[in-house]
């Protein structure tokens, strides 16, 4: 149940050269080493996104990064006044490396059109319960488009 199609061309032809070029340009080239003593939790891939929480056991901090053509963005909750931060520098390295080991929400998606109602409606039920703040979501008269949601799956 493989959906390797749903992830974006620019994803699938990230080269660990464009992401070392990228980090010299936006770090001087010291998020490489950062990315090997950091930890990356909650690593998921949807069509042209990255998300994760990255960081040190103590602390780590949400981050998202999309790929479109040519341009790349990110949001992270750190403080860091760069555009593009280590932490984003260092979800794309680990995208390079362990990218099998991302969750490809499509794939969940696919799974989920398996499951029946009463299945559903539990795990509707435990997102609620444990992630109220995404409560706008699930009362949403129109249909959201994936990026048109803005919220921090994290928090």
């Amino acid at each position: 149940m493989n959906i390797d199609n749903e992830i974006s061309k620019e994803l699938k032809g990230l080269t660990l050269e464009n992401v070392e070029l990228f980090d010299r340009d936006v770090t001087d080239g010291k998020t490489r080493e950062f990315y090997e003593s950091c930890e990356i939790k909650r690593a998921t891939v949807y069509r042209n996104k990255l998300l994760g929480s990255v960081g040190t056991f103590v602390q780590g901090h949400d981050v998202q990064v999309s790929l479109h053509q040519n341009e790349i963005s990110s949001t992270c909750t750190c403080s860091e006044s760069r555009q593009i931060c280590t932490h984003a520098v260092a979800l794309l390295y680990s995208w390079i490396f362990d990218g099998k080991d991302f969750v490809n929400v499509a794939n969940i998606l696919k799974q989920l059109e398996e499951y029946d109602k009463e299945s559903l409606l539990q795990i509707v039920k435990n997102i609620i319960q444990n992630f109220p703040q995404f409560i706008d979501v699930f009362l949403a008269k129109d249909k959201a488009d994936w990026d048109e949601i803005d919220i921090d799956p994290f928090s």
